[in-house]
């Protein structure tokens, strides 16, 4: 694992909701992780980040899909967008096996040599069938 992926963690666990929040990391990843555990269709792991300094959905949405799709690992990303916010999404289809949501976050937080976007907050969703739940 490089310097860069080295962020310590504190857990609280609340039945099926871990919040972690990330703290001493050399780059900037100061964000609320929350991870949840529900029963869906398919089993999957998605997340939703919280980025803020998006200025459009073409230009800053497309960059930052383009970069998450080309993680191993992420079968599929899109961008919610809108003028209105100052806090638009990137929601993301992952493998956690491969990919973690701090290398998520750093995708993201490293366009333009971290000048141009934040990650203020993730929420993981497990979905597992209802029989296979924590």
């Amino acid at each position: 694992m490089t310097d860069f992926f080295k962020c310590s963690t504190t857990a609280l666990y609340t039945g099926f909701l871990a919040v972690v929040c990330i703290v001493g990391c050399e780059q900037v990843c100061d964000y609320q992780l929350t991870e949840v555990h529900e029963a869906g269709p398919a089993i999957k792991t998605m997340a939703r980040l919280d980025v803020s300094g998006m200025m459009c959905a073409h230009a800053c949405g497309g960059k930052i899909k383009k970069e998450l799709l080309e993680v191993p690992g992420v079968a599929n990303a899109t961008i919610d967008f809108e003028n209105s916010r100052g806090v638009n999404f990137a929601d993301v289809e992952y493998d956690p096996g491969q990919v973690s949501s701090d290398q998520l976050v750093a995708v993201i937080t490293q366009i333009a040599d971290g000048r141009l976007y934040g990650v203020d907050a993730v929420q993981v969703t497990h979905f597992a069938k209802a029989a296979d739940l924590p």
